[in-house]
């Protein structure tokens, strides 16, 4: 089961929601980097599918301690 109430479930919700968002939006290049005043940006298809890989590890792993 889920427990919501670990930190790492809703980082793990919050990195989906992010790949879902970048979905929707039709985002198909593999890697893009955008360089600006505050910092590089990365995105693509890549970056999103390693953001789901580890939002899914950490909303479904169960944190010690």
């Amino acid at each position: 089961m889920i427990n919501f109430k670990e930190p790492s479930t809703k980082t793990g919700l919050i990195l989906l929601g992010s790949v879902a968002a970048g979905l929707i939006t039709g985002n198909a290049e593999l890697v893009t980097v955008n360089m600006g005043e505050s910092g590089a940006q990365l995105g693509g298809t890549i970056p999103m599918v390693v953001g789901a890989v580890v939002g899914l590890w950490d909303m479904i792993r169960k944190e010690k301690g």
